[in-house]
């Protein structure tokens, strides 16, 4: 075999090989960016919602609160937030951040 030949073979065999693992890499890559964009829209719509329920129930009524937290994200189609997650939303709204 010459040089020519195995540079054919190599080719052959390495491009295809090395296209699907570039694909597979974006792949991954989207996704775990994709995942990012939904949980930090799920960060915003949560820290919505313990604002909307500070407004509507006013001081105290803190099940109350969380109960309309839980459910308005069960209507929005998302898993329901911890009271850590909703006491963390807390925290950030009064601290004025997002």
């Amino acid at each position: 075999m010459d040089m020519e030949t195995i540079g054919q073979l190599l080719t052959g065999a390495v491009l295809p090989g090395a296209g699907s693992l570039l694909i597979l890499v974006a792949l991954g890559l989207a996704k775990e960016y994709a995942g990012q964009l939904k949980d930090a829209k799920t960060r915003q719509l949560l820290l919505a919602l313990v604002q909307a329920a500070e407004q509507i129930y006013g001081p105290g009524k803190g099940e109350a609160k969380r109960r309309f937290v839980r459910e308005k994200m069960k209507e929005k189609g998302l898993a329901s937030a911890g009271r850590e997650d909703m006491e963390a939303a807390v925290y950030r709204m009064k601290a004025g951040g997002s």
